[in-house]
This record gives C-alpha cells, structure tokens and sequence, in this order.
C-alpha cells in the first residue's frame, strides 16, 4: 500500500528543505540545498530568486519518491524578502533577503512621515522591512519599470501554481501591511507611490491552490498546495498555540516568541507582532545574531578545529562545546555583544556591532567561545522580557532549531531564564508548522490549537548557576547600555 505522506517546505535565508510527514506527522523523508548570497560591502545582500527555486525542485524530487502518495503541500519561508518583477513576472532584481540593509537611511524619514507605521504594520521601522527597501529602491531608475514587489515565497507560488499571491502572515512581516484590517494599508502605499495593484492578492494561510505540470514532477500536477506562512511564526504553530507556550528558536539567528487573539503592539516598539491565521498573531522579537555569532567565531579562528573535525568525522560544533564546557559560567568575567550584523529586538538598532568587553591575558578560547554563547542567550532574555506582562500561567519554553543539538546551550538558557527549556522532538518546526497547516486546511485536525508537539527532553535550571548568571546578565546590559551610544554616533 502507497504510504501517504503531506510536504513541508521551508524557504530559508541559507536554503531550501523539504521534508515529507506522514498524517500523523511522523518525519520519512528529507531534502536540503543550500544558496548563495552576494555581500560585496556589509549592508548589501542578494540572492537569485531562480537558484532558489531550482533547488526547491531538486528537494521536491528527493521526498517525493515514486511509492508515495503526496496528499498535499504546505509552504513556509523567511520573512521580509524583496523582489521587483516586470509585467510578465520576471525578476528585474535581485531578490533582496532580510539581511540587506541598505534602506538604513530611509527609517527615519518613515519615522517622521508615517508616525503610525508601527501602529498599523507591528512591524518597527528598521532597515529589514521591505517597505524600507522599497524607499530606498525609488532612487534607481529601475524603480519605474517594476511592475509588483513579491516576496520569495510569493515567486515560488507563482513559479509552481501561476497565481501571484502572498499569505497574509509573510505579507504581515512587509512593513505594508495592516494587521488590523488584514489588508495592504494604503496611506504606506501612497507614501511609497503604490497602489495594491503593484503587490500580489492576499490569502489565508489555509488557500487550496494547485501546482502546475512541472518536468520531472508530473505527480505533483494538481496537488493541493497551501501557501502557509512565514517561517517563525509557523515555528511557534509547531510549539503549540496555548497561552503559556513560548517559543525559542535558535539557527543562524534567533526568536522568541508567544501567540494571542489580538495584535499586541509594545509601547516602546518593541516587539513584532505577525499574522499567523484569521484571529491568531505571533509576537515577539528576532536577533541577527544567533548561531551565525558562533559560526563566524569558528570560521575565523577555529582552523585547528577545524582540522581535528575533519580528521576524526565529527561535528566541529561538537568540539567547541567541549572546549567551553571548560570555562565556569561568566566565562570568567569576559561578556560578548553579539551584534555582528547589527541589532534587531528588541532596540532596533542596526548600527550596533559585536564587542568582548573584559578580555585579558588570562582568557582563552574556551573563554570566549562560552561567552559567545552566553550573550546570544542573554540577547534572547532581553527580548523576552519585553512581554513578560502579556505570559500567562505556568510558562513553558519549547526551544527548536540547531541549537537544540547543543546540551550546553540549552543549559545556559535554562540557568539565564530561570526556567524549564523543553527541547521539541522535532527540531525542524518551520517545516512542520507548514504540513499542520495543510492538515488542518483538509480537515484532518480540528483546529490548529489542538495540535501538541512531542517533548524530546526537558532541561531544568541549577540554583548555583541561576544565581551566577543574574550577575551575568546584569553586566551584559550595563555593557550593552554604556556602548549603544558610541555606536549610534
């Protein structure tokens, strides 16, 4: 008998997977490729939208072996990508991912002519928003010749389906979009000189569409797709939708994150606040730097490492935990920013940057590989705090994402927080908050809070450690606070 299986494909900033779930989201499959971005100065990143889909072909053709049964696939991806396109839906530039941010100088003048943009969008002004990159795309001639802005997710769907559309939670994470009304707002619009025509039609999560007859995949013609949403919040989806589930996400960079039935805007902006379905959003705030503070570290110091790795065929993450396991929490007093790339939540500053403060003769690299860690999770704190008065109950963290291979980190967060870190069965939550949705849209669950995620293990602070790293904490803020200044001058 032909197993059936739903498809959950995550488009991410470093690439493309696709993962094949059975209906009772057992994990059978799976399928990665990686893309490239082109960084020629520290602002500017661009990818080629045609690479991307090309390698989500490629993933699609390695889960969907001829056995199988493909009853539907669900779609999730980054939030705030950019694409300009011409009539004929051909791509006039690069695709423009979070990480460009170019558009720096235009926040304040959205700041000062569209004093609502936070109010209306739950997005802070911030160079990672389309809506900025768009203002800053006005000045080049090729502006005029752009017939819509999509995001990748939105060229995917179009490439797979011809329908140009955009779900409302990547469309929320646009900067042009009015969670309230659940429409594209039209005084942002007008003040971009756009009308709704130049975007793709909103829809929800939950749309049946269906995908075209595509060479090598002629299976797939007629298969139910969902458009899904975007990557975080469809991470928490897969964290589980009660009040006092908070989800914490750390790959390349990292979130936090909690669900509720009306939009939440912070009075100090924060804070995001997406749409994830009809009357769900997700709020919360992102850092830059998560895991890509560690890889950076050991791409630039960790030849030896590196070697060592290669010579016995394991993982070098595994070795840079056993080097920082060596040093005593604080790291012996050495504290990390990491604003390597600038700084999202939960102050909005991109002219931050990554700083050790305290480095002496007597550290070493254990030291400071701890101390990368320790100050991604005490950026994570930080971010929580900012809604602690909207957490209810008895709170659980489900932590997903890369981080959770490591025991270390997870400790150090439970200490830092004070809290149980319970790590999900399923590290690949993007993916799986996808297939759910496809379940739900056909009917095989009855509302997407049922869904419960699976518990691998639960990692429990240690009173000795919480102590020491309150003290850890405070410094990283003071730290934090004494240089913002010398970084915004």
């Amino acid at each position: 008998m032909e197993k059936e299986v739903f498809i959950g494909i995550d488009i991410g900033t470093a690439g493309v997977r696709a993962i094949a779930f059975t209906p009772e989201l057992e994990k059978v499959s799976f399928s990665y490729r990686e893309h490239r971005t082109i960084s020629e100065r520290e602002d500017q990143a661009e990818q080629d939208p045609e690479e991307i889909y090309s390698n989500l072909i490629l993933c699609l053709k390695e889960v969907c072996v001829p056995y199988r049964k493909i009853l539907g696939i669900s779609l999730s991806s980054v939030f705030h990508s950019l694409l300009g396109i011409d009539k004929k839906g051909e791509p006039l530039t690069p695709l423009y991912p979070f990480t460009d941010t170019r558009g720096k100088g235009k926040v304040e003048k959205v700041r000062k002519y569209l004093p609502s943009f936070y109010q209306k969008t739950g997005c802070p002004p911030h160079p990672i928003y389309p809506a900025i990159k768009i203002l800053w795309l006005k000045e080049n001639p090729l502006f005029k010749r752009i017939k819509k802005f999509i995001s990748i997710k939105s060229y995917i769907l179009y490439k797979l389906t011809g329908n140009l559309i955009e779900d409302t939670s990547v469309a929320s994470g646009s900067g042009l979009f009015n969670i309230h009304t659940l429409c594209w707002d039209e005084e942002i619009l007008d003040f971009l000189s756009l009308r709704k025509e130049n975007l793709p039609e909103t829809v929800e999560a939950t749309e049946e569409i269906h995908i075209k007859s595509i060479e090598g995949l002629e299976k797939l013609k007629d298969v139910p797709l969902y458009p899904g949403g975007g990557d975080g919040v469809l991470c928490h989806l897969a964290s589980g939708l009660k009040k006092e589930r908070i989800s914490s996400t750390v790959g390349s960079s990292g979130a936090i994150r909690i669900a509720a039935k009306k939009p939440f805007l912070h009075k100090k902006e924060s804070t995001w606040c997406y749409h994830l379905y009809k009357n769900w959003w997700i709020i919360g705030g992102a850092i830059n730097n998560g895991g890509l503070a560690l890889n950076w570290f050991k791409d630039k110091l960790c030849q030896q490492e590196i070697k060592e790795a290669k010579e016995k065929g394991i993982d070098i993450y595994r070795i840079l935990e056993r080097e920082a396991q060596k040093s005593p929490p604080g790291a012996n007093d050495l504290i990390f920013l990491p604003f390597l790339t600038g700084e999202r939540a939960p102050n909005w500053n991109p002219d931050m940057r990554g700083c050790f403060i305290g480095l002496a003769l007597r550290h070493q690299k254990r030291d400071i590989i701890r101390s990368i860690m320790e100050g991604v999770m005490c950026r994570m704190k930080a971010i929580m705090q900012t809604f602690e008065p909207l957490i209810e109950g008895n709170p659980l963290i489900m932590a997903n994402g890369g981080y959770t291979r490591s025991e270390l980190w997870l400790k150090i967060q439970a200490n830092l927080f004070n809290m149980p870190i319970n790590v999900m069965y399923e590290k690949e939550a993007a993916s799986m908050g996808a297939v759910i949705i496809a379940l739900f849209a056909q009917r095989k669950i009855k509302s997407l809070e049922e869904f419960q995620p699976k518990i691998k293990k639960q990692i429990l602070p240690e009173k000795d450690k919480v102590e020491r790293y309150k003290i850890v904490y405070q410094k990283h803020i003071k730290a934090y606070q004494c240089l913002e200044k010398y970084f915004s001058e």
